[in-house]
Formats: structure tokens, sequence, C-alpha cells
């Protein structure tokens, strides 16, 4: 078992707010070789690592994340008071280009950038795989780009982005001929939607398995063949399997 087994879904979650520079960062410092984060655009087309359309639960802010230009959103709080009260109050929204810097400070890190649905629906693929793949340029060889919709992903590899993978929240048909086109190098799918029955070796593409709470659950799908977990613990896991 490596580091490299195991993925920070948008960082430290657990000790952190999702998808800020401290999580991030803070996961890496905890040993994970491997970082998941999610992507919307602001009104003005800036990246931002964010989760939600809605800035509700990360910054108690009214509107979407796309109702407010980037200069704005640079003067939110991403504290996620509803768990964390006031710890993080004042911790800044995470630009994609923060995580640019990021990884250049670590460069043994990739990272996992998932093209969030409703800014891809709200501004078109061509704007959104712009906006994210001219930011992450400097650091392209260690970002791989995932998401849900696939043809988003087909359309980067169209325009020359060389690492892509998929994610399901169900159990896929795996002649898809959109797996074929993006040429997937990894394939993320929810424990929850995989047949009890299925040998994750026989599968044509590596699969990381999400969302991976203990220890206990991530020997069980290692043994059933996952190439990796992802998983808001990600300190208490490497520590757990001995790997810091």
């Amino acid at each position: 078992m490596l580091a490299t087994n195991f993925v920070a879904h948008r960082g430290w979650r657990q000790h952190y707010p999702e998808n800020t520079l401290i999580a991030l960062r803070q996961a890496i410092l905890a040993g994970a070789a491997n970082i998941e984060l999610d992507v919307q655009l602001s009104a003005d087309g800036e990246p931002f690592v964010f989760h939600d359309a809605s800035l509700d639960r990360l910054c108690q802010r009214e509107g979407l994340i796309w109702d407010y230009d980037a200069s704005t959103l640079a003067g939110f709080s991403a504290s996620e008071a509803i768990r964390f009260g006031d710890r993080f109050t004042g911790n800044p929204l995470c630009h994609l280009r923060d995580l640019v810097s990021l990884l250049h400070e670590f460069p043994s890190v990739t990272a996992y950038v998932e093209l969030k649905g409703e800014s891809l629906h709200h501004f078109g693929e061509a704007a959104m795989l712009n906006a994210v793949c001219s930011t992450l340029e400097p650091v392209a060889e260690r970002c791989v780009l995932i998401s849900f919709e696939l043809e988003a992903l087909v359309m980067a590899r169209q325009s020359g982005w060389q690492r892509v993978g998929a994610v399901f929240d169900y159990w896929p048909d795996w002649q898809l001929a959109s797996l074929s086109k993006m040429a997937a190098e990894v394939v993320f799918c929810d424990r929850n939607c995989i047949p009890l029955d299925a040998d994750l070796r026989s599968l044509p593409w590596p699969i990381v398995v999400y969302e991976i709470g203990s220890r206990l659950q991530a020997e069980h799908w290692f043994q059933r063949g996952a190439a990796a977990v992802e998983t808001y613990l990600i300190g208490e896991l490497l520590q757990e399997f001995n790997l810091v």
C-alpha cells in the first residue's frame, strides 16, 4: 500500500473548510500524494475551487457563485460555519491559480480537478474548459480533469488536454463510446453504486472508489480491486496504514 492509493476528497475536509487552500495544503502536509477538488466559475468566468453552485453552505451568502465577479468573491469568507462555527472566519475562497502555486510548491502531488456540471451548463463547455485549462497549463502534467459530464472530457481531449477521468454515481455501461473517446486514465465510482459481485480488477480502467470513511472500508475496496480510494479522512487513513 502506498500514499498514491489514496485521494484527499476536497482536501482534508474532516478538519478544514472543503475546497479551500488550507484544506488542500493540510492534506498534502498530512501525506496526501493525490488531492481532489471541484471547480465552478464566477460571473466573469474566473475558475474557483468550489463544489456547490450555491454560496450558502460554504460562505453563508445568498445566491449562486456566478452571481458575483471574482473580485467580489475574493472578499467572501469560505468558513463552512455550519460545521466549524467562527473558527475559519476570514478564510478566503480558493482561486484555481492558488492550486497552481500549491502544486509548484509540492511537485510530487497530483490534482484531480472536477469540472462541475452546473458551471458547464451555465457557461458552456468551451468557456469553462478554456478558463480551467488556461489556468492549469503551467502544471498540466499533474492535473487530471474529471467530471460526471463525459462530453466535456471528450472535448478536453480533442483540444489537447492529456489527462482526463470519468466520475459516476451509477454503475455504467463500460462500453460507453465517450469513455473510449476521452481515453480516460481513471474512473471514479461511488461505492454505493458498485454491484456486490463486481470484480474491479476486470474493468478496462483503474477504479477510484469514493467516499471511504474508515480503514475497514478501504481494505474492503482494495481487496475488491480498487486502484485507490477517495476520502475526507486523508490524514487519519494514511496514519492508520502507516504511510506517514
